[in-house]
C-alpha cells in the first residue's frame, strides 16, 4: 500500500477545526475544489462534485466527535487507484491543534507518483483554504 499524509497546523482550538470539517456532508464549505456534496444511505455515502466537473463517490466508515476523526473508503473516483482509505483527524497541538489528512492505497497501473501528487496536491489545497476559512 501508499500512503498520503499532509498535515496543517493552525492556530484555532482543535473543537473550532473539527467543527468546521468533522461534518462529511460539509466537505464543500471549505474546499475550493469542491462544488457541491449530495449525501445518501443515511449520510454514509457522499457523492463530492468537483469545481472541474467530475466526481468521486465516498462511504464513511467510522466517525468519533470524540477523537475529532473520521474515516473513509473512496468507492468511485477521478485518482487512478483502488482500496483508498482516508482519514481526517484534528489533534491538539501546541498553540492551537493540527489537522492530519492521509490516506492508503493501491495505486493502478504505474500511476503511483502521479497518484501521490494528486492527493497532495488535494489535500493541501483544501487544508490551506480550511486555515483561510477560519481565519477570514
Amino acid at each position: 500500500m501508499t500512503e498520503v499524509r499532509v498535515v496543517q497546523r493552525l492556530a484555532n482550538p482543535a473543537d473550532l477545526v473539527w467543527a468546521m470539517i468533522g461534518d462529511f456532508g460539509g466537505l464543500h464549505r471549505w474546499h475550493p475544489q469542491v462544488s457541491s456534496v449530495d449525501l445518501s444511505w443515511e449520510g454514509r455515502i457522499r457523492t463530492v462534485h468537483y469545481v472541474d466537473g467530475s466526481r468521486a463517490v465516498e462511504r464513511l466508515e467510522a466517525r468519533s466527535d470524540a477523537m475529532r476523526r473520521y474515516v473513509y473508503v473512496v468507492v468511485d473516483g477521478k485518482v487512478p487507484v483502488n482500496n483508498c482509505r482516508a482519514t481526517l483527524h484534528v489533534r491538539d497541538s501546541e498553540g492551537g491543534s493540527a489537522v492530519v489528512w492521509s490516506c492508503e492505497f493501491e495505486p493502478l497501473g504505474d500511476g503511483e507518483v502521479g497518484a501521490c501528487k494528486t492527493l497532495q496536491a488535494h489535500y493541501h489545497e483544501g487544508l490551506l483554504a480550511l486555515v483561510s476559512a477560519l481565519n477570514g
